[in-house]
């Protein structure tokens, strides 16, 4: 049975049993990303991921040298491992220390900015990533949530150490953080993790949850060379149901459909080989269309648990796909998604998509 509590520094613990593993998956997860950036300091968040993995995770080895991974999002930083299971808390120990003081010197943080670059040429080469972040930034125009979480070469430039460890101080809290552990005989751990992850912060309480953030727009369009993004955005929360509904859509026309929670909000686009923006707008309404045909069709409950439930279980059935999915907040259980519901999902984003998109 999954055990979940606050512990006393303030910090979310969930350990979750997979039984007969002999591997760990390690994940802690902060509540802070670009978006939590002020304007001019866009890309701020994710250059402290990677000086925090440089200082002090030691460069992101755990225990016998197993790496580490991060990774920072509009509303998260996360940072992960796999270890065997009886170094889990070793690895526990070694994510305590992102709470320290960050110490980082000039020479570090230059070698950081030049991967970084490299990072943002990469990404920038991607006709895919550039939609992607250009749909984003045209729904949240002149918000925070527009922000690029790779940031800007002007701000990357400008970069010291003191703003960084500014934003650390006032980012980096356990009292925001949730740690989970996933492996066999989790509950056995537990004790010992609470004792431990009790000396990484000041306690309760807790601090005030984010403000909610009004898109600029409820839909947006973008074209970028021969392929076109569509977006709408919900105040709402990401659910296992519209999960399985992103999932059958594709099962049933190959058509990528994504979901992002933004402060309170619920985003859903697509992007696709589409000279312009109505082609792609009517792409994806008749995908969400022939989807739910398919699910209400005779025979719709067996395919969408051939089709889509037990890919989508499979493909979460490690150690760290699990914990990864109790660290990002998700309303209800993959299991549970029932035809009806994911048939209700896709008839809804259809008439947002509708709606808002004409």
């Amino acid at each position: 049975m999954t055990d979940l509590r606050v512990t006393p520094s303030g910090l979310r613990l969930i350990a979750v049993p997979h039984r007969g593993s002999p591997l760990a998956a390690v994940l802690l997860r902060l509540p802070v990303g670009s978006a939590d950036e002020s304007p001019g300091a866009e890309g701020t968040a994710h250059a402290l991921e990677h000086l925090v993995v440089r200082c002090s995770l030691a460069g992101g080895l755990v225990g016998d040298g197993v790496p580490m991974s991060a990774r920072t999002g509009r509303e998260a930083t996360v940072y992960d491992t796999v270890v065997r299971r009886a170094d889990t808390l070793t690895a526990v120990r070694a994510l305590g220390r992102i709470f320290n003081e960050l110490d980082v010197s000039v020479r570090e943080l230059s070698a950081e900015v030049t991967a970084i670059r490299e990072e943002r040429a990469e990404r920038c080469a991607d006709p895919s990533w550039q939609l992607r972040e250009a749909l984003l930034g045209a729904l949240w125009s002149g918000t925070s949530c527009a922000h690029p979480v790779l940031g800007s070469a002007r701000v990357l430039d400008a970069l010291t150490p003191r703003p960084l460890r500014d934003a650390h101080r006032r980012w980096y809290d356990p009292r925001d953080a949730t740690l989970v552990i996933v492996t066999d005989g989790a509950a056995e751990l537990v004790p010992e993790v609470t004792s431990m992850v009790s000396e990484w912060g000041p306690g309760l309480p807790v601090r005030a949850p984010h403000p909610l953030v009004q898109p600029a727009s409820p839909g947006a369009e973008v074209t970028y060379g021969s392929a076109s993004g569509v977006a709408v955005a919900r105040p709402g929360a990401a659910s296992a149901v519209s999960v399985l509904a992103c999932d059958a859509v594709k099962a049933a026309t190959g058509l990528v459909v994504q979901t992002l929670p933004l402060r309170g909000w619920l985003c859903v686009w697509a992007l696709m080989a589409a000279s312009g923006a109505r082609p792609a707008r009517q792409a994806l309404l008749n995908a969400l269309a022939a989807t739910r045909v398919r699910l209400t069709a005779p025979g719709g409950a067996d395919w969408l648990r051939a089709s889509v439930l037990i890919p989508r279980l499979r493909a979460e059935g490690d150690v760290e796909a699990v914990a990864r999915r109790y660290a990002e907040p998700l309303v209800g259980e993959l299991t549970a998604g029932s035809v009806e519901e994911v048939a209700a999902v896709l008839t809804q984003w259809r008439g947002w998509f509708a709606q808002e998109l004409g």
